[in-house]
């Protein structure tokens, strides 16, 4: 008895939990949601934008659903789904309610298998009745008005099978179909029925091999070999802008999501999306959604310039729940902003609704595109309080801060955004007010500071002729002045250093101070040069990737040289190769404290400065391995060619020895497990 009583009070409890706190069951959502910075692309989890709200099974008709394969949300809010395994066209209210099904009686409007519908803004509903190989068209009561099968047209072979699985109607009338597995693109279609030609097909994707064999087999070989089709169109949307919203899935061709004007000019330039796309949809906005089956964020939220923002959503292939899918086949986004995904595998169609969270980033985001800036503030405010790690909220930040002409503040707030193009904008304000109000002083500040320049030199090199130096000193003070003159006299400084040895502590000193160059580069520069977050640097790698290479560099060159009657030792490579480097640490100074000054229009000076800065290295390398092996200049770019190859044999040795010895370290960490297990 008192076992039963401890179970009724649980329950109670747990009851009264539920009642008195409602969101911690509701917090519990089978997905989570991921924000994608559009600076940096890396993805974080943030909190949900769409929460799970109902799902309907078309149980409410008298039949459940069978395979719903299409759906489509009309003006009024009314839901149309193309119940293709019961052969019917259901209509359903705003709330999932049942309303109606259309295509059910027998006689010419019976259908079989539609897998597409759309409604026209005149209440004329238009069915790509799949099975039956044909477009029914239905008036606003449900009755049947003509069919379209497949229009005589020379256009057209007689092989060419006509299965339209999905179609839009654009305001003149014209039918944009998709045909099963059909290449050609959108089947378009005028309002008698006949056809106007293909529409919007997608273009071939040639990688390097096939570029490679239209520039080196005959057309008779090329006639043999297999065509390469591109991508068949998976579906169609109309956008409330009258684009046409295409979606194709695979990766023979790019632009997976395309928006298509009259014309057929794709809107996002034909840039690659995920290649397990169903379908796409658009809110009155100009927001995307888009569904695929790749079971990680089914869902994927795109701004009006097609770059994604946020993605949701599960695949579960075991279980019926609310808010996962087994295999969708239609998305569509009601006027209320809810989401509603086909699953023809669960045979529901389940509904998604915003969060609160979502409603603010969202709309924070619609005014950001439109321009009003001021009125987004409060927004992307809000969406701070709750979640301060998202760029594109400092960034809207800044371009309020930009409108407000509150530039400073701007410049920080694109800095936290990892805007570069926004801390640009801003920073040309700040530096324009700086020299505004300072420019007498600064260029007489910069004439003292030449001045100074220029007398402490005269007094240091008056100083140095004067005092006797230890002969360490004197050494190193030579090799030192060696190297900036081997800068501007290539050949006569290399012959130098070949004719004594240069110190190794004024070598390391100069491999020090290249890392120090490197490191002040990573740190130092503006957001312009660097637009990523300083602080997940990683220090070791920035500097295994000048050092790494320099010292590849040292013994491929000294190997080669060696074999090919080079008279350069080991040390006079390795010594000249660090003198090599002298440019990039002269150079790299100033061009780093040019990055903090110039704009982005003015970005050229900076490129101008680093490929002056790397072309300089390269000749000396060039002279080094010349002067060092006493080589001609044919021997030289020989000899430099095979060093090349050489590094790059090198280091695809190291990768495979680094694989291998990654294997073996793996098997005996399992094999010591095993046998401390055992034991």
């Amino acid at each position: 008895m008192s076992i039963r009583r401890s179970a009724i009070s649980v329950v109670s409890a747990i009851i009264v939990i539920a009642f008195l706190f409602p969101s911690v069951g509701a917090a519990q959502l089978p997905y989570e949601t991921w924000y994608v910075d559009r600076q940096t692309g890396r993805m974080s989890v943030v909190q949900p934008m769409y929460a799970p709200k109902r799902i309907v099974d078309g149980s409410e008709s008298g039949t459940p659903f069978a395979t719903p394969s299409d759906i489509f949300v009309a003006e009024n809010g009314h839901v149309f789904v193309a119940d293709a395994g019961n052969h019917r066209i259901v209509e359903l209210d705003a709330d999932g309610g049942f309303v109606r099904t259309i295509g059910e009686e027998e006689g010419p409007g019976r259908l079989n298998g539609p897998e597409g519908v759309f409604a026209g803004r005149d209440g004329t509903i238009y069915v790509a009745n799949t099975g039956g190989r044909s477009v029914v068209t239905y008036d606003a009561e449900g009755r049947w008005l003509r069919t379209f099968e497949k229009p005589e047209s020379d256009l057209l072979y007689e092989e060419y099978h006509f299965i339209p699985s999905k179609l839009v109607v654009d305001q003149r009338g014209v039918l944009y179909i998709v045909v099963k597995d059909s290449y050609q693109g959108l089947f378009r279609m005028n309002a008698q029925g006949e056809f106007t030609g293909f529409f919007g097909a997608n273009k071939t994707k040639l990688a390097w091999m096939d570029r490679l064999k239209r520039a080196v087999l005959s057309k008779e070989t090329l006639a043999k070999e297999a065509a390469k089709r591109p991508n068949a169109i998976e579906s169609v949307a109309l956008a409330d802008d009258g684009f046409l919203l295409v979606t194709s899935s695979g990766d023979v061709s790019d632009g997976q999501i395309r928006k298509l004007n009259a014309g057929g000019a794709d809107a996002f330039g034909n840039k690659a999306f995920n290649p397990q796309l169903v379908e796409t949809a658009a809110d009155g906005q100009g927001f995307l959604y888009s569904v695929d089956r790749s079971g990680f964020g089914n869902i994927t939220i795109y701004d009006p310039t097609g770059h994604p923002l946020a993605l949701f959503g599960i695949g579960d292939e075991s279980a019926r729940q609310l808010g996962a899918m087994t295999f969708p086949t239609s998305i569509a986004v009601s006027g209320t902003a809810d989401i509603w995904i086909a699953d023809s595998a669960q045979n529901v169609i389940q509904v998604f609704e915003r969060t609160d969270f979502g409603e603010t980033f969202l709309k924070a985001n619609e005014l950001y595109f439109k321009g009003e800036y001021e009125k987004s503030k409060p927004y992307w405010e809000e969406v701070i309080r709750h979640n301060g790690m998202m760029n594109v909220a400092w960034s809207g930040m800044g371009k309020a801060a930009l409108y407000e002409r509150d530039y400073r503040a701007a410049a920080a707030y694109f800095q936290e955004a990892k805007d570069a193009k926004g801390y640009s904008d801003a920073f040309w304000y700040v530096r324009y007010e700086w020299i505004r109000d300072h420019f007498v002083t600064a260029v007489v500040a910069a004439a003292l500071g030449l001045w100074g320049v220029a007398f402490l030199s005269r007094r240091w090199k008056a100083y140095a002729a004067a005092r006797n130096w230890p002969p360490a000193a004197l050494r190193y003070g030579t090799d030192i002045r060696d190297g900036f003159y081997t800068m501007f006299h290539p050949f006569d400084g290399f012959y130098r250093m070949k004719e004594r040895k240069v110190s190794w502590t004024v070598t390391a000193l100069i491999l020090a101070a290249a890392i120090a160059a490197n490191l002040y580069s990573t740190f130092g520069s503006s957001l312009i040069a660097y637009p990523y977050d300083i602080a997940r640097v990683n220090v070791p790698l920035t500097v295994g990737l000048l050092i790494v290479p320099w010292l590849t560099w040292v013994v491929a060159n000294y190997l080669v040289s060696s074999v090919k009657g080079g008279e350069g030792r080991f040390r006079e490579v390795f010594q000249a190769s660090a003198f090599a480097l002298v440019p990039y640490i002269v150079m790299t100074i100033p061009l780093t404290l040019l990055s903090n000054w110039i704009v982005w229009e003015e970005w050229v000076l900076y490129d101008l400065g680093k490929q002056a800065m790397w072309g300089w290295v390269v000749l000396l390398f060039f002279v080094m391995t010349q002067v060092v092996h006493n080589f001609d200049f044919v021997e030289t770019a020989r000899n430099i060619g095979i060093t090349l190859f050489t590094i790059a044999v090198i280091w695809i040795f190291a990768a495979i020895v680094i694989a291998l010895g990654a294997n073996l370290y793996d098997f005996l960490e399992q094999l010591y497990r095993e046998v401390t297990f055992v034991a």
